[in-house]
């Protein structure tokens, strides 16, 4: 009960703006005693503080006004993918205060060979925080694969050759106990951005599409994130468009990720430049798709087939998902922005003869303006959503956590 109370008085902080103990007590129905002891809770967490008196106070002695103190604490997002790593660090009231990405260049991708590099960003970003005398609290990692969030375990990673990683407790192991850590998948994590910051914030239906290697969706339900009974939800990168298609990396064939993959584009788009590009690993996926770009924009006949097609195929999955899941909207994200001057036209008209009328009609098809980094923002307001929801996770007393 205490917890759902420390969690209720900083929900109202944050949504509320400035309020007196006894303002607080009035809106939240708690009495000003337990309102009190929970301020006092919040601010030795270093979660709430003090900033003055009311000012439109005519009678009495002068209430002490409280607000939000998400200045010093820190919670990180990571995302994880074939081609980097990035980390993203926001305090509590949603301001970043560090960001990096790193490319993986020709390392191993194997969960053991990797996890070496994943700890040394984690502390670099840490490390550079602290050094401001802020401190991290919590930390959400996005993985393009199956997560089991309960247990931290990456359950499929198939681009990435994971299976059963248990990603959570090693970090656990090699971070620290205090340290609320979670796994999620990223789009999951892409969605959860754009549904809380994007430009189509607070849309209660919602999909988030992103192409990088690999093909995933995380959806909005009535404003929660879907995962599904396992944490599969939203893989319609494996979804069967062709019956006799090429292979995937999941070991099916036909997916519809080997048509609106990078892989794919690049195979379509420069067939000449296709295999080099994509043995290269030090090649960002900007860097890989520059040579797809730059013969588009000399309308190239072969890059600007190839990228006809790829919208064709595109829109054939965006049918699937609106009679699907009927979204308010579908964010397209990834590398799919970067293209779309070349490939909308086509996924449009794809879209509308392979979908229901009255759900189509309904669905805007926007372009995600959060770039490569909407997974690792994600996995940082994960993370902080969840210190509102259990402000316990911030250990006391903040001075001896510094």
């Amino acid at each position: 009960m205490r917890r759902h109370n420390l969690s209720l008085v900083l929900r109202l902080l944050a949504s509320q703006g400035p309020r007196s103990r006894a303002g607080l007590a009035a809106v939240s129905g708690l009495t000003r005693a337990t309102v009190s002891s929970l301020v006092a809770d919040l601010i030795e967490r270093g979660l709430v503080k003090e900033v003055g008196q009311e000012s439109d106070q005519r009678v009495g002695r002068p209430a002490t006004m409280l607000q939000l103190d998400g200045s010093q604490v820190v919670t990180l997002g990571m995302e994880i993918d074939v081609g980097f790593v990035a980390v993203l660090a926001n305090d509590l009231a949603g301001n970043c205060v560090y960001q990096r990405r790193r490319p993986l260049g020709g390392a191993s991708l194997a969960f053991d060979d990797l996890f070496p590099t994943l700890v040394r960003e984690l502390r670099r970003a840490i490390a550079r925080v602290q050094a401001d005398g802020r401190r991290v609290v919590g930390l959400t990692v996005a993985v393009p694969g199956i997560a089991d969030v309960e247990r931290g375990v990456v359950t499929r990673a198939p681009n990435l050759g994971w299976r059963m990683a248990p990603l959570g407790a090693r970090l656990q192991t090699a971070l620290g106990q205090q340290l609320s850590i979670t796994v999620d998948n990223e789009a999951n994590l892409g969605a959860l951005a754009e549904y809380r910051v994007g430009p189509r914030a607070g849309t209660n239906h919602l999909v988030y599409l992103m192409s990088i290697h690999g093909v995933g969706a995380g959806i909005i339900i009535d404003g929660e994130v879907f995962r599904g009974a396992s944490g599969a939800a939203g893989e319609v990168g494996h979804t069967t468009v062709q019956s006799k298609g090429l292979p995937c990396a999941c070991g099916s064939v036909g997916c519809w990720e080997t048509t609106v993959s990078l892989r794919a584009l690049l195979y379509d788009a420069v067939p000449d430049l296709a295999a080099g590009i994509l043995r290269d690993r030090r090649l960002s996926p900007e860097a890989k798709l520059a040579p797809v770009l730059a013969r588009a924009k000399a309308n190239n006949p072969i890059a600007i087939k190839g990228l006809r097609k790829f919208g064709r195929w595109l829109g054939v999955g965006l049918a699937n998902i609106i009679d699907t899941f009927n979204p308010q909207v579908i964010v397209l994200a990834g590398f799919l922005p970067m293209v779309a001057p070349w490939i909308m036209d086509e996924a449009m008209k794809a879209v509308r003869a392979n979908s229901l009328e009255e759900s189509a009609d309904l669905c805007a098809v926007e372009l995600s303006t959060l770039g490569f980094s909407a997974a690792a923002l994600g996995g940082a307001i994960h993370a902080s959503e969840r210190l509102f929801a259990s402000p316990t996770l911030v250990p006391v007393p903040f001075s001896a956590a510094n």
